[in-house]
């Protein structure tokens, strides 16, 4: 590998993810996270197609659960959308969910960190993965989209393979499989609660109560929205979080990462950094295009969201995700 002139600032999935992808292309590179220890807090991820191709394009192809089918259900547990991945993703790959730490392992398997603060003077190229709260971002600060979210991992989830939300008037759930009756749960509200958050969901249908019940201890964090951005300084690039992070609902955090890294990798070896605008900002802004217009439409009018659901959703669903199968 040749001698680092690359900084990578911060050592999240977006970090690592653009060291194997400069690795694997013999490119030198240092990363460096401020953290003092690794972290690994929001407890799991679901990985749609997209992300998964992405992984095994940076060389991780194992690690995490296959999950199959989504489930749209409204808070009593009767059914607006009920699916297969396959017909959202077709030949794109499988979907998975995996275990955050789980996920930082795979990605940082022998990528040498170091924790403290870098000068990234004497760096051609600082590429800044520290996410939406960056250090090398300027502009507007992240605006909050209004929602917020516990996140944590339990136990006793019934389906073996499969993604289920429930939808209520202001709030939803959603648990993932990640085998052996083990889930990710994800769960959101507009506003913050006064006292126990978990008593917003006292009245959904099984098995959410129970699941709930392991949230004593959930990540929560408030949902904000910032980007697509870009720097101005031609010797600093933003990927991952730091240059675009939308509400969760499509689950493209981590994708939009991965194929960031693969994206800049392979614009760093051909000598063209200055593309990566170009390169990224349309499928961005798709992705931002369409969390804000999903946001919008589950919080229309309980009757309204659920009938638009169970006559339109699964049209509605291809369509928010068809630009996502091409390759980035």
């Amino acid at each position: 590998m040749t001698e680092p002139s690359i900084l990578i600032a911060g050592a999240g999935p977006a970090g690592l993810a653009m060291a194997r992808a400069l690795r694997a292309r013999d490119i030198g590179f240092a990363i460096v996270e401020r953290a003092p220890e690794a972290a690994a807090s929001g407890a799991g991820l679901f990985l749609p197609a997209n992300a998964v191709r992405a992984l095994h394009a940076l060389g991780v192809r194992e690690g995490g659960h296959p999950v199959s089918r989504m489930r749209v259900l409204d808070h009593r547990g009767r059914r607006l959308v009920d699916m297969p991945f396959a017909e959202i993703w077709g030949d794109t790959g499988e979907c998975r969910a995996i275990r955050r730490a789980d996920l930082h392992a795979a990605l940082g398997e022998g990528v040498p960190v170091t924790r403290g603060v870098a000068d990234p003077r004497g760096y051609p190229l600082v590429i800044a993965a520290d996410g939406i709260h960056s250090a090398f971002r300027s502009g507007p600060p992240p605006r909050p989209v209004g929602l917020v979210a516990w996140r944590f991992l339990a136990t006793g989830l019934p389906e073996p393979h499969g993604w289920t939300a429930w939808q209520g008037r202001d709030r939803t759930f959603l648990a993932v499989a990640l085998g052996g009756g083990h889930a990710y749960c994800y769960a959101d509200c507009t506003g913050r609660p006064a006292g126990d958050w978990r008593q917003l969901f006292a009245g959904f249908a099984d098995p959410v109560p129970a699941l709930v019940a392991h949230g004593e201890h959930a990540h929560v964090a408030d949902i904000e929205e910032v980007g697509p951005a870009f720097s101005d300084d031609p010797g600093i690039v933003l990927i991952g979080d730091a240059a675009h992070a939308f509400s969760p609902n499509m689950a493209q955090g981590a994708a939009l990462a991965f194929e960031d890294a693969l994206v800049l990798a392979d614009l760093i070896a051909a000598g063209r950094v200055g593309d990566f605008r170009s390169r990224r900002a349309a499928r961005v802004a798709w992705v931002r295009d369409q969390t804000r217009r999903r946001d919008r439409a589950r919080h229309l009018p309980v009757p309204v969201r659920n009938t638009v659901l169970r006559w339109a959703g699964q049209r509605m669903i291809r369509s928010q995700f068809r630009l996502l199968r091409d390759r980035p």
